[in-house]
């Protein structure tokens, strides 16, 4: 069978553009859930969250334009946001306020099987993490786990045999030391509706820390040589398949990547990010990994915002070659 786990490009372009969509764009909660900047479990103290949903249908809006009303086909925006959040209210309780019930409940036995149950099957507290947070949420919302075979609710709010493309993403803003946050974006291409076929629909997962700013030392001019300036970085790892949670190691290669630089051009810089990033004992067994690096320089060019430079590495791009290192 052909590989159904690419990147978000890729099944957003098989997807093609959309004929009628409905999107919900950064809606707000707090959670007891994945970890923090720090890498701390986020059991007692909550952290922001900001949640986008985007839906794509495979027919035009026919009801809702015609009749003006709301039909099967459409989602209305308000309840959308609202199973979003209801779905997140498993993860709106301190884990620890969770143990002391649990143990308070005098030996009834039934009691704390059904407070695990709320609590996901009996999931391990350590276990909250930032992709089991979004799987959880997909499935809330479609029935199906985001891999594809595995139906696990009967009644989801959406009905996916009219729904073409989907994209959840989830942000943590606080969750970075020296960026404006984290995300997660999972994404699916239901080429084939409901049934055994759903295995063969193309999904995508992707990690992204986003706008990293440390002072650097990069540049091809004298004056550039004698300072450290600011590079803006945001890092996006596709096709991610951890369930942990990642992003602070990862922030921690790149920034030691940043502070130890002495290229010239941001072009070998991210060379050597990739490459770094890449290195096996940071992907494990996740082969398969492709990185997208952008990079700014806000003081390079004063009549510009900033110069900016991307570059693709990885699972199907050719190695970038670099100078080596001075």
């Amino acid at each position: 069978m052909a590989d159904t786990f690419v990147s978000d490009f890729q099944v957003r372009s098989l997807a093609g553009e959309p004929c009628a969509a409905v999107s919900v764009r950064n809606l707000s909660t707090n959670l007891y859930a994945a970890s923090d900047a720090w890498g701390r479990k986020c059991t007692v103290a909550p952290q922001p969250c900001l949640i986008s949903a985007e839906v794509h249908f495979k027919q035009p809006f026919g009801t809702a334009a015609a009749n003006d009303q709301l039909g099967a086909d459409t989602v209305h925006y308000g309840n959308l946001s609202k199973a979003i959040l209801e779905r997140m209210k498993r993860f709106a309780v301190p884990r620890e306020q969770e143990q002391e019930q649990e143990q308070s409940g005098n030996g009834d036995k039934n009691s704390v099987q059904e407070n695990n149950n709320n609590n996901n099957n009996n999931n391990n507290n350590n276990n909250f993490t930032l992709a089991y947070v979004i799987h959880d949420l997909w499935v809330g919302l479609t029935g199906w786990a985001h891999f594809g075979s595995v139906k696990e609710e009967e009644k989801p709010f959406l009905d996916i045999s009219t729904i073409r493309f989907l994209s959840l993403t989830v942000t943590l803003p606080k969750a970075s030391l020296l960026g404006d946050g984290v995300s997660m974006t999972c994404s699916q291409f239901f080429r084939n509706g409901p049934g055994e076929k759903m295995r063969e629909n193309l999904i995508s997962a992707s990690l992204k820390i986003h706008n990293l700013k440390v002072p650097t030392l990069v540049g091809v001019n004298p004056h550039e040589r004698r300072a450290k300036q600011f590079v803006v970085t945001s890092v996006n790892v596709e096709r991610y398949f951890r369930m942990d949670d990642y992003y602070p190691e990862l922030e921690g290669v790149v920034v030691k990547a940043l502070e130890e630089s002495s290229y010239e051009t941001l072009e070998a810089l991210g060379a050597h990010l990739a490459e770094k990033i890449l290195e096996p004992d940071h992907r494990k067994d996740h082969t398969k990994w492709q990185v997208h690096i952008r990079m700014e320089k806000p003081t390079a060019v004063p009549l510009a915002d900033c110069p900016i430079v991307e570059a693709r590495a990885g699972y199907g791009f050719p190695a970038p070659g670099r100078p080596a290192a001075s």
